[in-house]
């Protein structure tokens, strides 16, 4: 791995370092943190140009070529002191910062961005064009919590070279600039994306809860599945078998999602994927859901 170099990038306040090539930016940021010598606080973020063993949901890797992607990982500094529920919350907030930096160049070609539970960005409801996992980290203090948030944004890949189908990038997207100057535009991105991010994190800090923040309702707003009959997988099911079927009604105060099953049970879903709607099915117990309280 490559030594990181600290750069600067307009309106980003926090310290960014960069590395040419990285297995993954979660591995740098949490090396970071643990290196007392090296300044890392609220924000701080690392990016590298590629990375060979980028990390996603349920331990899937990737693998990202050159250039062609923002590959980021930020860590999230908070108030020990701030309820445990509140970590929930981190990944909606960095998921509706990335959709609104999105949204201010794909908008304007017709494009509308929208959030899939629970770590994907859409662009047209179909194509995805960012991940993103958090991972909790060692604090430096007793006093603070340390959450890493990993995020990645396709940006120059042309149209047919993405891995899979529904993948896509901001210039398969007619982003015509995004393959011009992948790095500029991959900084743009970043300071929008970490400025919408602190400005609800600082919200979240400041009233204690996703609710009294704001945040609950706007992630809820967020989801299109909210209010639908979804089909889900389990959680450690990489074959993607339908296990749980029912009614998305919300997110719990801790984040999670709400799933309202035929027998009128309510469960609290903390991991899986959102497959197909269809007929219903009988629930596979043995998955991660928890029953949450009406």
């Amino acid at each position: 791995m490559s030594a990181p170099t600290r750069i600067s990038i307009d309106t980003v306040h926090a310290p960014v370092y960069h590395v040419p090539s990285a297995s993954s930016t979660l591995d740098v940021a949490a090396h970071l943190l643990a290196d007392t010598a090296t300044p890392t606080p609220h924000l701080t973020t690392v990016i590298a140009d590629s990375q060979s063993a980028g990390r996603g949901r349920l331990g899937r890797s990737w693998v990202t070529p050159p250039g062609q992607a923002l590959l980021a990982s930020t860590i999230v500094s908070l108030p020990a002191s701030l309820p445990t529920e509140a970590l929930g919350w981190l990944l909606h907030a960095c998921a509706l910062a990335v959709r609104d930096a999105l949204s201010e160049r794909l908008t304007p070609l017709g494009h509308a961005i929208t959030l899939k539970w629970p770590n994907d960005v859409l662009v047209d409801g179909q194509r995805k064009i960012c991940g993103m996992l958090a991972q909790l980290a060692p604090a430096s203090s007793p006093f603070t919590t340390c959450v890493i948030l990993g995020y990645g944004i396709n940006i120059a890949q042309p149209a047919g070279t993405m891995p899979t189908a529904q993948a896509t990038s901001l210039f398969a997207q007619d982003d015509t600039h995004a393959g011009e100057d992948p790095t500029g535009v991959s900084h743009q991105l970043l300071a929008a994306i970490l400025a919408g991010l602190d400005a609800r994190i600082r919200a979240l800090i400041a009233h204690g809860d996703a609710a009294s923040s704001g945040l609950h309702a706007e992630a809820e707003a967020a989801l299109p599945l909210i209010g639908t009959r979804i089909v889900l997988a389990s959680p450690t099911d990489a074959h993607g078998t339908p296990a749980l079927e029912g009614l998305a009604t919300g997110l719990a105060p801790s984040g999670a999602l709400l799933l309202r099953t035929d027998d009128g049970c309510t469960h609290q879903i903390d991991a899986g994927d959102v497959l197909t709607t269809g007929t219903p099915l009988t629930p596979v117990h043995d998955t991660k859901e928890k029953r949450a309280n009406n």
